[in-house]
């Protein structure tokens, strides 16, 4: 019914019960509760009682900071409520404080401000136990100081302590009165009268004693009680426990399943991927295959018919030499010339791009002079004076890469540019050389027919393969160029010419 009063005081109620009989867990649990709602409700005077409840709670642990702090506060809330035993309480708990201290003089101010507080509320208990501490006080006092005033004035406070537990009946507090009593007289060499006061000490301990003891059975009894209910809920626990373990065994066979279920699926996954795998290889192979057989067509053609025209002039030139006049002679020694070379060329160029498809086969990278590379090309070629040749390096650039390769591209590309000249009037090839956004170009240009894009597929497409002059040389020199990271574009224009463009970056390891 959110009724915060009522609700505060149980809980303050239930924290000192749980003080009372030392459970330390449960007394925390609910003066905290209580501590966090009389806050909300401003109730000093429960305040007070809680911060009462702190303070011997913190005296019996011997932290005597805390209760310090918390006597402290209890004298200021009383004060706000006028509440003379909450005053009291905070100043007998200042002057164990103190007394724990030394602070002797300082407790004694506290312990007499408390007895004044208990007789405005009659609380004659709680003026017997304030007499208790001012002996204990003055006692202490007196083993610091050994003034024989401080231990009459201890014996007077014990005295005054156990005059009033016996007018009220109580005998609680006793026995620790008549203890420093008989220490007292000990002190002072009085046997006889320390004997009677020990004996008096004993009397009322072994009393108290029996009475703890009856109470103890009855604990006992209680606890022998909660035992049997506790033995039946341990068997009832066990009971469970095994359900719970039997459930548990079958969410483990029925895991069991699912993982074995998951391991086929995963197999027959597997398995269905390694067939899907061998069949691309299948079709690959395959491809390979028809690849092989187009490629010695392709050898059976273009190199048996520049082998045939040799074969034959040398025939001709032997049997039948008189049909050859001297114009018919060179003529046709310059063809068989140029197509030998031409055959050689080819088979260079057969042989590279075979070896280019072997794993093994990498390139070796190293600075290249651009001016070097146009010498040997200029030398290769020297032999077509009908071609005016023109080479282009005016920054003097080096090339890191690997040379053989390169070479092969750069001679492809011009035979395939002069290949081009069959009409043409004053053919021309030009080769650059420059740097650009730090990358190298080398590009070769002539001023031959030109021809559609569909004639360089070959350059791009790996499956185009149409023959050793055009298609198969196409492919070296994509491979090769591939293989030095290099990249090629083709600009044709019909009767205007073709320029092939060489991009080459910095050589990374590829595999082709």
């Amino acid at each position: 019914i959110n009724n915060l009063s009522n609700l505060v005081d149980n809980y303050a109620n239930l924290a000192d019960i749980y003080l009372t009989i030392k459970s330390e867990k449960n007394f925390l649990k609910y003066i905290k509760l209580s501590t966090i709602i009389t806050k909300k409700l401003n109730d000093f005077e429960l305040q007070s009682f809680n911060n009462q409840m702190y303070v011997k709670y913190y005296l019996e642990k011997k932290d005597f900071v805390e209760a310090e702090k918390y006597a402290k506060e209890i004298l200021v809330l009383s004060e706000k409520t006028d509440d003379s035993n909450g005053l009291a309480v905070g100043n007998i708990a200042l002057g164990v404080v103190d007394r724990k201290f030394k602070k002797f003089d300082l407790a004694l101010s506290h312990f007499n401000e408390g007895i004044k507080n208990h007789k405005l509320c009659n609380n004659n208990l709680g003026i017997a136990s304030t007499f208790n501490e001012i002996g204990k006080c003055y006692f202490d006092y007196y083993n610091q100081t050994k003034s024989q005033d401080k231990l009459e004035l201890a014996t007077t406070s014990f005295l005054s302590s156990n005059k009033i537990y016996q007018s009220e009946n109580l005998i609680d507090g006793l026995p620790e009165n008549y203890y420093f009593l008989s220490k007292i007289h000990e002190i002072k060499k009085s046997d006889k009268q320390a004997l009677l006061f020990y004996k008096e000490y004993t009397k009322y301990k072994d009393s108290i004693l029996n009475s703890n003891t009856k109470e103890t059975i009855r604990n006992i009894e209680d606890k022998h009680t909660i035992a049997s209910k506790n033995n039946q809920l341990k068997i009832n626990q066990l009971e469970l426990q095994a359900k719970e373990k039997q459930k548990w065994f079958y969410i483990f066979g029925i895991g069991l399943l699912a993982i074995i279920g998951g391991l086929l699926f995963y197999q027959s996954r597997n398995r269905k991927k390694i067939n899907e795998k061998l069949q691309l290889l299948n079709i690959e192979l395959d491809q390979a295959n028809k690849t092989k057989t187009r490629f010695f067509s392709i050898l059976n053609h273009d190199l048996r018919s520049p082998v045939a025209n040799l074969i034959h002039f040398l025939h001709l030139q032997k049997d039948s030499p008189e049909l050859l006049d001297e114009e018919t002679k060179n003529r046709m020694q310059t063809k068989t010339i140029s197509g030998a070379e031409d055959l050689l060329s080819s088979m260079e160029d057969i042989l590279l791009w075979s070896k280019g498809q072997m794993e093994n086969f990498k390139p070796q990278p190293k600075n290249i002079a651009v001016n070097q590379l146009f010498e040997d090309t200029k030398k290769v070629f020297s032999g077509y004076q009908n071609i005016h040749f023109e080479y282009q390096n005016t920054d003097n650039i080096e090339i890191f890469t690997d040379e053989n390769y390169l070479k092969t591209i750069v001679r492809n590309l011009t035979s395939n540019a002069i290949n081009v000249f069959t009409t043409a009037k004053n053919p021309k090839i030009i080769w650059k050389a420059w740097h650009e956004n730090s990358k190298s170009y080398l590009s070769i240009s002539d001023n031959g027919p030109g021809a559609e894009k569909e004639q360089f597929k070959a350059l791009y497409d790996d499956k185009e393969v149409v023959g050793i002059k055009t298609g198969l040389g196409l492919h070296l020199i994509r491979d090769l160029a591939k293989a030095i990271n290099c990249k090629i574009s083709v600009d044709s224009k019909t009767n205007i010419g073709t320029i092939f463009t060489l991009e080459i970056s910095s050589y990374q390891e590829k595999s082709f």
